[in-house]
């Protein structure tokens, strides 16, 4: 089933019915079933020469959706979890799938958010409990606007909004969501918060002391930033009425970037060592030149299966 952006928000009044996967390893179970989790996947591959001091490869993933809920929740709630099956039954065994490919090609992980559909005692519980798997491979993730989601469309996402539960978030992820980084054979991994389709206004100073660092710059989150290529794909393309883009120009019919966000991203675009960007959000593939340094790779959704695969060199 595909699903545009604007059917994704619209969706989740249908009801199904599904058994939940939760903590299976597709090694426990047939070859045949393993083998199909994998042909599944909608690998697409990229070489980005960009200095590793060795190479290495990188399993890019993002928007899985789970959608957890047992009794601890509202009725509401576990009936949403309900619902919106219909769309993410598959979640766990794309998300599982392509940890599994990661292991075969001995390669990094890197999730750039919404992992989870929505806030629920049993949604976090397998976040936690997943990166910390014994075999886990080598991770590094963002954050998406859904793990900060009370249920759907319910309220202004705003700051206020995202810090009423910012602190249980947190506790089930493996790295800041602020903003965090981390070295891979000489690549620097950049990692930051824009959920929202703004910035923390202190972004260019943390950013400055990892251009300090010298080394070559991969930037994650999990909005993408705006492109005039990326906009017309979206607009034209995928026929959205918005582009779902951090930093729109002000004249294109949707919420324009604030101040600092423009400041950021016009600053990005003047650094060197920032070789690529990674995200995700839009549900479908993209990929197209940020600056003239850098390209940015927008992955598709892992609920359907979509994954980039990196070679770094």
């Amino acid at each position: 089933m595909t699903m545009n952006r604007r059917d994704f928000l619209k969706c989740g009044a249908c009801a199904c019915l599904a058994s939940s996967l939760s903590n299976f390893d597709l090694s426990g179970f047939p070859k045949a079933f393993a083998d199909e989790a994998l042909s599944n996947l909608k690998v697409v591959d990229f070489t980005l020469k960009i200095g590793a001091t060795k190479p290495f490869t990188a399993v890019h993933i993002s928007d899985t959706h789970l959608t957890f809920a047992d009794e601890r929740e509202t009725e509401r709630k576990q009936k949403l979890a309900k619902d919106r099956l219909r769309y993410f039954g598959k979640s766990e065994t794309n998300l599982r799938a392509a940890v599994t490919y990661a292991k075969e090609k001995d390669a990094v992980l890197l999730h750039t958010g919404d992992m989870v559909d929505f806030l629920s005692d049993k949604n976090f519980e397998f976040v936690s409990s997943f990166y910390a798997e014994d075999g886990m491979v080598p991770h590094f993730v963002s954050s998406g606007n859904h793990e900060f989601s009370h249920y759907l469309g319910e309220a202004k996402e705003d700051e206020a909004y995202k810090m009423q539960s910012f602190d249980r978030v947190q506790k089930a992820f493996p790295n800041d969501l602020r903003f965090c980084s981390r070295v891979i054979n000489g690549v620097n991994f950049v990692a930051f918060d824009d959920v929202y389709y703004y910035v923390a206004d202190d972004v260019i100073e943390r950013f400055e002391k990892e251009v300090e660092k010298g080394l070559p710059i991969v930037t994650m989150c999990h909005v993408p930033f705006y492109t005039p290529e990326l906009y017309r794909f979206m607009i034209e393309d995928q026929k959205e009425r918005i582009s779902y883009t951090i930093g729109v120009p002000s004249g294109k019919n949707e919420r324009a970037g604030d101040e600092n966000t423009m400041k950021f991203l016009e600053w990005l675009k003047t650094q060197p060592l920032m070789k690529a960007h990674i995200s995700g959000h839009l549900h479908v593939n993209h990929v197209d030149q940020f600056s003239e340094y850098a390209k940015q790779y927008v992955v598709g959704g892992n609920f359907k299966g979509d994954v980039f695969v990196y070679h770094f060199e």
